[in-house]
């Protein structure tokens, strides 16, 4: 660790860990397969966890690689390199070699997954020293690659597992083959076995690794959350009536197909709510097909992480929608949170812990996953009563701020690091 008052971040005046009569800052390294640039609920949400622990005074990098996620092409301003060091807001970013792969398909996504973790195994020493290790699960080889560089930092570690897996790539029927199962169950019992920490954003998560036999002291709840301060509200600003707003992946346990199926039967009934859909994935190709004659849905792409408090600002409602899938019931939808945090009503077609928080909130309408008819029922009900919809809306917005904000996280994780610190 590094003394407290060395030159280049400001300090937070708190001592974090004390040794003698010095105080010292923990020295972290979050190693992970996806951050920005790159769009999505992990890289917004390992960015905002790294800032925040830069900000309260910790000396924070993160090794990753060159930003290529969901399509396979890596970023203009990144390439013919294999490797690079940038100061990214309060942190450090080292970058390293990667295989570019699109989001789709077994053979190239897996190239895709070990060729990070075998460069970052190799770029660690670039990295500097760390006192702690942040490893972002799935996938399972960034795990595995973390352990080694743990090891050879002689660094506690933390193993932030955002699903289950191969759990879930099993249940989804992605993951058939019994050798890759039996490798991947391998794979997953060497990390959780090495980690100091587990880091699970919900009880339920929690409750299963608990029940499969990891102590319960190691295992930690880290919510998902949210900054408010990203969706600041207009209250003279007026949503565009009807229009339903759906943000984030689109892939294999998300179910978008149920929208477009509810959308084709509002459509039908005379509706005149119209749809846009904000992100990529695994999927995309299949639901635009699945949206063919439907003229009041739009697909918008990928947004840039500061364009998305614009767009969830039109909504009427915003939609969330998954797989009718038991292991997803212990997930929480990070767009869930951030349509709460827009103070937008959210329409779940969803089950678990994402519908217990949308109910608990009083934050929009739950109705069963995969179920088209229902989605489009509840959707009409918000439609025909705006009233309601805004007032569903605020009160998301107030429990995301009681409950649900980034800085729960970031508290529960800085005491998790401090602890490994002091043992190194």
């Amino acid at each position: 660790m590094t003394p407290d008052g060395a030159p280049g971040r400001a300090s937070s005046g708190v001592c974090s860990v004390r040794r003698g009569s010095l105080c010292w800052r923990v020295r972290v390294l979050f190693i992970t397969h996806y951050f920005p640039p790159e769009v999505g609920a992990p890289q917004s949400r390992l960015f905002d966890l790294a800032s925040a622990l830069g900000r309260r005074g910790h000396h924070v990098t993160v090794l990753t690689g060159f930003p290529n996620y969901p399509n396979g092409v890596i970023n203009s301003d990144y390439r013919g390199r294999w490797f690079q060091i940038e100061e990214l807001d309060v942190m450090r970013v080292v970058r390293t070699a990667i295989y570019p792969a699109p989001n789709r398909g077994v053979a190239r996504r897996l190239l895709n997954h070990a060729s990070f973790a075998l460069s970052c195994i190799v770029s660690s020493r670039r990295a500097g020293s760390a006192d702690a290790v942040v490893v972002e699960t799935p996938p399972l080889f960034t795990a595995a690659a973390g352990v080694a560089v743990a090891r050879f930092k002689r660094a506690g570690m933390v193993l932030n597992v955002a699903d289950l897996w191969p759990d879930a790539v099993i249940a989804l029927g992605a993951m058939q083959n019994r050798p890759a199962i039996a490798g991947a169950r391998a794979i997953e019992r060497f990390a959780y076995r090495h980690a100091d920490v587990i880091a699970v954003p919900t009880p339920g998560l929690r409750r299963t690794l608990v029940g499969r036999g990891r102590p319960p002291d190691q295992v930690l709840v880290v919510p998902h959350g949210v900054d408010p301060a990203r969706f600041p509200l207009d209250p003279s600003r007026e949503p565009v009536s009807g229009r339903v707003v759906y943000c984030g992946t689109i892939g294999m346990g998300h179910a978008t197909g149920t929208l477009i199926d509810a959308a084709r039967t509002l459509q039908d009934s005379g509706s005149r709510c119209e749809f846009v859909i904000a992100g990529d994935g695994a999927e995309r190709a299949q639901v635009t097909a699945r949206a063919d004659g439907l003229d009041r849905v739009t697909f918008a792409g990928r947004l840039p992480r500061d364009e998305l408090a614009a767009l969830l600002a039109t909504a009427q409602m915003t939609v969330a929608t998954q797989r009718d899938v038991p292991l997803l019931a212990d997930a929480l939808s990070t767009k869930v949170l951030e349509y709460m945090a827009a103070a937008r009503p959210v329409v779940g077609a969803v089950s678990g812990w994402t519908a217990e928080v949308i109910e608990r909130a009083g934050a929009g309408i739950v109705c069963p996953p995969e179920r088209p008819e229902e989605l489009a029922r509840a959707i009409g009900q918000l439609a025909a009563d705006p009233a309601g919809a805004r007032e569903m809306g605020l009160r998301g917005r107030r429990y995301v701020e009681r409950h649900l904000t980034r800085d729960v996280a970031v508290e529960r994780l800085e005491a998790a690091l401090e602890t490994i610190a002091r043992r190194t």
